[in-house]
């Protein structure tokens, strides 16, 4: 394996504002319940989101990727239809969510950015098992004791109400580190029906050490 200056990256999309406050709230209702919760969700540290795909990929590639998901925010973004609270094997409480057609198109898609940034990495293309038939789409609400994982995914379905359809307000990409232990913002780009302050055409939120090919 090469000794390339690497990055862990989350692409990640995010809910609307309905959907985003209403995991917050119950990943918080689930803290209260049970206060081992080792993933709390926040507006901040680690906000609400779907992740498409978690890989690898050189630093240098990280100005052709904003390039790339630009344009995948700008041709639009899918709805997150949200379908249940379920524990799972990790130790997660999670949001389940469904596999539209436009949500497969769009993690097709990332599985292409992926590919052609970790072309000189060499070995899989993705890097990560969890592509195609095995991507699982969900937003983490907590990381609870095995024992209490089925009471927590109740007190998340009981916040969160009946199943729902939101829209996404932007895709980011996301400096999550080896351990997923961070949230750092790389780039974010929101979609075509939430205009950003950054005026018309200029929707893309570009953080520091992410710099454009044409700059």
């Amino acid at each position: 394996m090469p000794t390339a200056d690497t990055v862990r990256v989350d692409f990640a999309l995010i809910p609307d504002d309905a959907l985003f406050g209403a995991v917050i709230t119950a990943s918080q209702a689930i803290t209260s319940a049970f206060r081992d919760n080792a993933n709390v969700v926040d507006a901040e540290v680690f906000p609400p989101h779907v992740s498409l795909l978690i890989c690898t990929i050189p630093r240098a590639a990280l100005a052709a990727v904003t390039v790339d998901l630009e344009a995948l925010a700008a041709a639009g973004l899918p709805d997150i239809t949200a379908i249940t609270v379920e524990p799972s094997t990790s130790g997660y409480v999670m949001l389940t969510i469904k596999r539209t057609p436009g949500l497969m198109v769009l993690h097709e898609a990332i599985l292409g950015v992926a590919a052609r940034a970790r072309a000189d990495l060499g070995g899989d293309p993705f890097g990560s098992r969890y592509v195609g038939a095995a991507f699982a789409p969900h937003i983490s609400l907590a990381k609870i004791d095995a024992d209490d994982q089925a009471n927590a995914a109740s007190v998340g379905l009981r916040t969160l109400g009946p199943s729902r359809i939101a829209g996404a307000r932007a895709l980011d990409l996301c400096d999550i580190g080896e351990r997923s232990d961070r949230w750092d913002i790389l780039a974010s780009f929101p979609a075509a029906r939430y205009p950003s302050a950054n005026g018309p055409g200029r929707g893309a939120q570009l953080l520091p050490g992410v710099i454009r090919p044409d700059s």
